[in-house]
């Protein structure tokens, strides 16, 4: 064999090493759905930024994204995430991860200080293809 031949091979079993294997990348991939609120949130003294997002996973996970204030301090921000099909019926709720708790809290101990805000849930994964709306219920 050639030295060219064998640095051909070489670099053939470098770059199939490197490579998922076919199928397998893909069945790890999960679908998701992303809802994101347009406009900023009042609860009280307390304020959720534009732009916030809960995107939920097909395996029944959620995450939260957002940015949260009080005009106060020594507040907390308590919200309850509902799950609403396409005629905006309840589904359920996102529940803590960890826990079966469905309230999720942040505190806000300082004025006017801006924080965010990342948290992760549950939901039973049999709804995520009926998901069409999440509904959130604020206090602060």
């Amino acid at each position: 064999m050639s030295k060219l031949s064998a640095a051909v091979a070489m670099v053939v079993l470098v770059i199939g090493l490197a490579l998922p294997a076919t199928g397998s990348a893909n069945a790890a991939a999960l679908d998701e759905k992303t809802f994101t609120w347009k406009r900023p949130m009042l609860a009280g003294d307390c304020q959720i930024s534009s732009g916030a997002t809960w995107t939920l996973y097909s395996n029944g996970t959620a995450r939260l994204d957002a940015t949260v204030v009080s005009m106060d301090g020594d507040d907390a921000w308590l919200m309850w995430a509902r799950l609403l099909d396409e005629d905006r019926a309840v589904l359920g709720e996102i529940r803590v991860a960890g826990s079966t708790s469905t309230k999720f809290v942040k505190n806000l101990p300082v004025q006017f200080r801006r924080y965010r805000w990342l948290a992760n849930g549950r939901f039973d994964p049999d709804l995520f293809d009926l998901v069409e709306y999440v509904s959130l219920s604020k206090h602060c």
